[in-house]
């Protein structure tokens, strides 16, 4: 009897650990609000304490610095660059709330001006590749720049949207590279910034990014 009583509440405890150790669940509206250009907030009262208490004041400053941002980049000139252009805010804006430290803005802004954005990927794989791959040379020039966390889980993103190109298409080669590519920078990710990490929790979270062919490419 002792023994099954011993029994049932280390169970218990093993349900509680588990638990309090599971990621906040937000169905990818965190990954949206920093990976997709949108300026209405997609965020509710409750989501405050869905964050661990560690986190909570910099979830805040994100959500307060997303509400304000106005971007630094130059107005376009061309037809593609202004089709492009929400997308380099997107990832301006990221940059420069996702991280505090003085002068975050005008380097978020400098960095994207440089970065490979494509106007339209045409439901290419070769298309995000290119943009990560800027993305990784940066980073191997830059290893301490603050943004690497973040450029981590873009160049995850990047091939994650590969990924499902190919499965489109039927590219098994183009699957199993790019399956390796995600699994190793989603990690990196997740062991660079704590806050960044609660980020590609919410987006490993999703079935699919832009097409749902079925398999994660976490699981391949």
């Amino acid at each position: 009897m002792r023994t099954l009583f011993i029994t049932g509440i280390a169970s218990v405890l093993t349900a509680v650990s588990a638990n309090a150790q599971s990621p906040p669940v937000f169905n990818g509206r965190l990954y949206r609000s920093v990976a997709e250009w949108e300026t209405t907030s997609p965020f509710s009262s409750d989501d405050r304490a869905r964050v661990p208490a560690s986190l909570r004041s910099r979830f805040e400053a994100f959500v307060r610095c997303r509400a304000r941002f106005r971007t630094g980049l130059p107005r376009p000139t061309s037809f593609f660059a202004t089709a492009a252009l929400n997308r380099q805010q997107t990832l301006e804006r990221a940059l420069a709330c996702l991280f505090e430290a003085p002068g975050i803005a005008a380097a978020a802004t400098e960095y994207t001006q440089r970065a490979r954005i494509l106007y339209e990927w045409e439901g290419l794989a070769s298309s995000p590749i290119e943009e990560a791959q800027y993305a990784e040379e940066y980073i191997a020039g830059n290893p301490d720049s603050p943004f690497v966390p973040y450029l981590y889980l873009f160049v995850a993103e990047r091939w994650r949207y590969a990924f499902e190109y190919f499965v489109q298409s039927g590219n098994k080669p183009g699957i199993a590279a790019s399956a390796e590519k995600y699994r190793d920078f989603i990690a990196r990710a997740r062991g660079a910034d704590a806050f960044v990490r609660l980020v590609a929790d919410d987006s490993d979270g999703m079935p699919f990014l832009a097409v749902n062919v079925g398999i994660h490419a976490r699981d391949r």
